[in-house]
């Protein structure tokens, strides 16, 4: 902070403090500037209403906050700690604290406040965080047993599907048995409800990151008897028929996805180019490549598409 901007910050001060002599004025006051976003000025008046006689605890909470607005997160933890003596079940300073040791990559620590949460209000946000958390401790009993404790308890409609989603996610970065264990949670859903198409897509794409095409293909085919029109799973069928070279299949649900979704997402265009390519239909192919670049522009395979046409056309002129 430049030595002006302190100077003008001190004379605010002065100038409020010759008006206020309670905990109520200057705490108001450090409300007001905080929803006005001035939020180095709200903590200096937060500040010197914590220190009248009159003072009120659960003023540390609005001083952590305005800490957090301004990135400066260990002045943050001590007040969210403060606060959290006298009010220890606040669920907003309870995930906020969290959320900061989970920044500062202390899973540990975050873990511990997430599990608080969760105990007092099984929701998805809290479901969610406590997963991430134990993944990244590679604690696989504590995963297992917080997905059998959903699993037989009433969150399991709402939380269930969100941790082996989670772990399913976590395993592309990190441990390899994650996916064992979001593949037998996704299994329990579908014994239960194997009309939830959610699920039974899940169920697919995780046959497919384990190579099992067969397996891959039989729950995307469910899926779509489900939901007929969906695009990911037209998509997600396309692909497995590729990965196991069946290629007019591929093609078939990959135009079918193509027609149901050509304006929002670049992979089908891709993947259709690609499997085009592969049969021989090289100049549908550029094509498709081509309406990619232009409808795409800030894709993040642009640059791979723009290099892979370019060879494609330097090799249909070589045909010529």
């Amino acid at each position: 902070m430049d030595s002006l901007l302190i100077e003008k910050i001190k004379v605010k001060i002065k100038q409020i403090r010759e008006k206020m002599s309670t905990f109520d004025a200057y705490f108001t006051k450090g409300l007001e500037l905080y929803e006005n976003k001035k939020y180095k000025l709200s903590i200096e008046l937060f500040k010197i209403a914590l220190s009248q006689s009159n003072s009120q605890d659960f003023a540390n909470y609005n001083l952590a906050l305005a800490y957090q607005q301004i990135n400066n997160d260990d002045e943050a933890l001590i007040y969210y700690e403060k606060f959290l003596k006298f009010y220890p079940k606040d669920q907003s300073a309870l995930y906020n604290t969290a959320l900061i040791y989970f920044n500062k990559e202390d899973y540990k620590n975050a873990a511990k406040y997430f599990l608080t949460c969760f105990e007092k209000e099984q929701n998805k946000k809290n479901v969610v965080a406590l997963t991430k958390c134990y993944t990244k401790l590679e604690e696989i009993e504590k995963l297992q047993d917080l997905a059998d404790y959903a699993l037989n308890s009433k969150c399991k409609d709402e939380c269930v599907f969100e941790i082996a989603k989670t772990i399913e996610e976590e395993y592309e970065i990190s441990n390899p048995e994650y996916l064992e264990i979001a593949l037998n949670i996704y299994s329990k859903l579908y014994e239960e409800d194997k009309n939830n198409f959610d699920v039974t897509l899940s169920l697919s794409k995780v046959f497919s990151k384990k190579g099992d095409w067969k397996s891959a293909i039989k729950y995307c085919i469910k899926a779509l008897d489900i939901n007929p029109k969906s695009y990911e799973a037209n998509n997600q069928l396309g692909l497995t028929y590729y990965c196991s070279e069946d290629m007019d299949s591929c093609i078939y649900y990959y135009e079918k996805a193509f027609k149901l979704n050509s304006k929002t997402d670049y992979r089908i265009y891709s993947n259709l180019a690609y499997a085009y390519e592969q049969v021989g239909k090289t100049d549908a192919a550029i094509n498709l490549f081509k309406d990619l670049i232009v409808k795409f522009p800030n894709c993040p395979i642009k640059d791979n598409i723009k290099e892979h046409t370019k060879m494609l056309i330097q090799q249909q002129k070589e045909i010529v």
